[in-house]
């Protein structure tokens, strides 16, 4: 992960330290010799990451610290100390350093840390933007021209200036994080703090004090008290992915905050003010988990004050292949890759695909097929097999039946299809609905074949939506690729 780290004042064993980190994350190091040049040195560098050694001056370094924290409020800093002062580390968190250690500092901790510090400083610091003609500028993108995207565009510029918590709605993979991003950098609350947190991830019996924090003895292993998230973030943007995981003792008390902006540590009595903006995300159905009790009806109608549902990628028109070619154009220059452009085969497939791990999926298909690539055209053999034989069918639907009248052959003479489907026993009694079931087989395959085995130009061509044409296709037993190879090979013949 590159990016600048700005060690002050450090002893020369953390300086060692820090240096073999910085190493090993590919990240620059710049050295501050000590806390009186600090303003001077950021505003040169403006770094990723600050690192203060806080041991010698002890109370003055952390004052300091908070002048530094005033001029700059997103500054991401951690305080490295030779043993821990409570008061100390509650001074550096509450006024928002994001870590606070304690020397001899572990190597793979510290490489976790700065790691886990730098991601905090992008996500306030790197725009998330709309895709553009800058592709090196330093930002990250959402990518999507098709009308279910529009539609998310013009919702975050309605809802991102507004003082508002907003609910993400959609499946896994659908890019609900780079959207929380996007409404906190349009926002007013851009030049404040944005901390994201994956409630999912974190164990239930440590989630309470992840959020809220902690006083000294409130649970086995409280040697300290402990500042939380929404105390660091206050004045800022606080962003809950995977909100459907929290425990209903944690929904209450955020409830609480949402209420009336207060809370209490846990194991405190104090209560303690915050004013922070809720982004939360979900992929879970939130009125399921209403119906079954697991989820509070009164928080969700206070996290949902507004609220944008991501579409899957199965729904986004042209948009896979918009996304494949940026995914190309990022990962060539990380694995030394020449492509620059796709084949018609491989877009006809990428298009084609359901994609149910959604932009996620394609992320990591397109970048593991890049390890294959040579040459500069991205082939269709580059792709895995199930996505270049794909019909793209829907999730719980089944292939179609041998016996169908998709499997006849018509030459273009009804007449002769009429005596072919008289023909056959079991069609008897059900005659016209199976001529047109040739008839409407034969008009998506040569639709199709028109658009070049795109769905969204072939729907419109039928006047019927994309689902149903997928539904149809699957009925019919219509192969895209398949079709591309016939159309191909008939064209040869001809000639």
């Amino acid at each position: 992960m590159s990016g600048t780290v700005m060690l002050i004042h450090a002893d020369p064993q953390v300086h060692l330290q820090v240096e073999r980190a910085c190493s090993e994350l590919d990240a620059s190091l710049v050295i501050v010799p000590s806390i009186e040049n600090a303003f001077e040195a950021i505003e040169g560098s403006m770094p990723d990451v600050v690192l203060i050694d806080v041991e010698e001056r002890k109370g003055g370094v952390i004052s300091v610290f908070k002048q530094l924290r005033q001029r700059w409020q997103r500054l991401c800093a951690i305080l490295i100390a030779e043993q821990a002062r409570s008061e100390q580390a509650i001074e550096a968190m509450k006024h928002g350093a994001v870590n606070y250690l304690i020397k001899p500092i572990n190597h793979t901790d510290l490489v976790t840390h700065i790691e886990n510090a730098m991601r905090i400083s992008r996500d306030m610091t790197v725009p998330t933007v709309y895709e553009s003609d800058q592709r090196d500028t330093p930002v990250e993108r959402i990518i999507g021209q098709s009308p279910a995207m529009q539609q998310v565009f013009k919702l975050i510029g309605l809802i991102a200036p507004q003082n508002v918590n907003v609910l993400i709605t959609g499946e896994s993979g659908t890019g609900k994080e780079l959207v929380a991003k996007a409404l906190y950098h349009h926002s007013k609350r851009k030049d404040r703090p944005f901390l994201a947190v994956n409630c999912a991830a974190i164990p239930e019996t440590l989630l309470e004090s992840e959020l809220f924090g902690h006083e000294k003895g409130a649970f086995t292993g409280a040697h300290i008290r402990r500042i939380g998230k929404f105390e660091q973030c206050d004045g800022g943007t606080i962003f809950l992915d995977e909100i459907g995981d929290i425990p209903l003792t944690t929904q209450a008390k955020l409830l609480r905050v949402l209420q009336d902006g207060s809370f209490q540590r846990l194991g405190g009595n104090e209560t303690i003010g915050c004013d922070v903006r809720i982004i939360a995300a979900t992929n879970q159905n939130i009125e399921r988990l209403i119906a079954e009790r697991r989820f509070r009806k009164d928080l969700f109608y206070r996290l949902k004050v507004a609220s944008i549902d991501m579409p899957p990628l199965r729904e986004r028109d042209v948009d896979p292949a918009l996304l494949a070619h940026y995914f190309v154009r990022r990962f060539n220059t990380q694995l030394g890759t020449q492509i620059q452009k796709f084949s018609p085969l491989a877009l006809t497939a990428l298009l084609s695909y359901n994609w149910p791990g959604n932009v996620r999926e394609l992320e990591n298909i397109i970048k593991a097929s890049l390890v294959l690539a040579r040459g500069t055209v991205f082939q269709l053999d580059f792709l895995p097999e199930k996505i270049r034989n794909v019909t793209r069918i829907e999730p719980g639907e089944t292939a179609p039946s041998e016996m169908t009248t998709a499997h006849m052959s018509f030459g273009g003479n009804m007449q002769e299809l009429c005596e072919q489907l008289l023909s056959h026993d079991q069609f008897h009694g059900q005659l016209y609905k199976q001529l047109v079931n040739v008839a409407e087989c034969e008009l998506i395959k040569a639709c199709l074949r028109k658009a070049k085995g795109l769905i969204s130009p072939t729907a419109r061509m039928l006047g019927i939506t994309r689902t149903t044409l997928r539904k149809k296709m699957t009925e019919h037993g219509i192969q895209i690729n398949t079709l591309i190879y016939d159309r191909q090979n008939d064209d040869h013949s001809g000639q």
